[in-house]
């Protein structure tokens, strides 16, 4: 059956090794897409104004899946959202209490990105264009306490930055002991992603394939990550990058080329091709 929505993710994926793509390989794809009736998906754990700069002028031909799933954008348009419970917000902040400045915690909320200010954090240049970079950091707002939230704040995920090393014992021990509805789950280059409970990429994906009538074969997606996994399982025609760690291939069905050679690009245009000549 021919694919009729292709989900990508972002860092580690669609992106190069500079944390760009190239905009007119895009726009010249997302022509073709069109043509065809195919949606495109951007899937990242990303904030929505990051992703509002990277796809500037593209939005309104894009589904946007953006917090690892916890609101869902359709042709700029709002389809669905969901955020942390205050609860599990509280007791996550207690359950870390001794390492909110160390594990540079972020709480990426509807106005703004929370963090305190001893956590010296800095975006790596090296995986984000600067220009980019140099918005998201005025996006931040440092307190010197998390009692100084809004109280009026609604947030959709909690970010940790670890050492690469240390991310797999801390997801793990996480995951294992925490006392309410959250998960935690990598995303790459030692960012760990803590999000509600059964709220994932894939929880979004099975809502638009629900919504446009849409069946497993009539899917393709591409991710690196740890929050890529259950969006890999449910598209039957999934592609795990050649960067992505071994846990994360073994749950698709097929690798692609490394985000640092356009595999995500590579892949969809031989499709197209094929598919044409059939």
């Amino acid at each position: 059956m021919a694919v009729k929505l292709i989900a990508s993710d972002m860092d580690g994926t669609f992106l190069d090794g500079c944390g760009d793509y190239d905009r007119q390989r895009f726009e010249r794809l997302l022509d073709v897409l069109e043509e065809r009736d195919i949606k495109f998906v951007v899937a990242s754990g990303n904030s929505m104004p990051r992703l509002a700069m990277m796809f500037d002028g593209l939005l309104e031909r894009l589904i946007v899946v953006a917090e690892n799933g916890a609101q869902l954008i359709t042709n700029g348009q709002l389809f669905a959202e969901h955020t942390v419970a205050k609860s599990d917000l509280e007791n996550f902040l207690a359950y870390f209490s001794k390492q909110l400045v160390d594990y540079k915690v972020m709480l990426s909320g509807l106005k703004a990105t929370y963090m305190l200010k001893d956590s010296h954090f800095s975006i790596d240049s090296s995986l984000i264009k600067a220009d980019q970079a140099a918005l998201l950091m005025k996006s931040i707002v440092e307190l010197s306490d998390f009692n100084q939230l809004p109280a009026d704040e609604r947030f959709f995920k909690i970010s940790l930055l670890l050492p690469e090393e240390k991310d797999r014992e801390i997801i793990v021990d996480f995951n294992n002991r925490f006392p309410g509805h959250l998960t935690a789950t990598a995303s790459g280059f030692g960012g760990v992603d803590i999000i509600q409970t059964g709220w994932h990429k894939g929880r979004a994906l099975a809502q638009l394939m629900q919504h446009y009538s849409l069946t497993a074969d009539q899917v393709m997606a591409f991710g690196d990550g740890g929050n890529d996994i259950e969006m890999l399982r449910l598209a039957g025609a999934s592609y795990a990058m050649d960067n992505a760690p071994q846990e994360v291939k073994a749950a698709a069905r097929f690798i692609a080329p490394s985000h640092k050679e356009a595999g995500v690009f590579q892949v969809i245009e031989d499709y197209l091709k094929k598919s044409e000549i059939k």
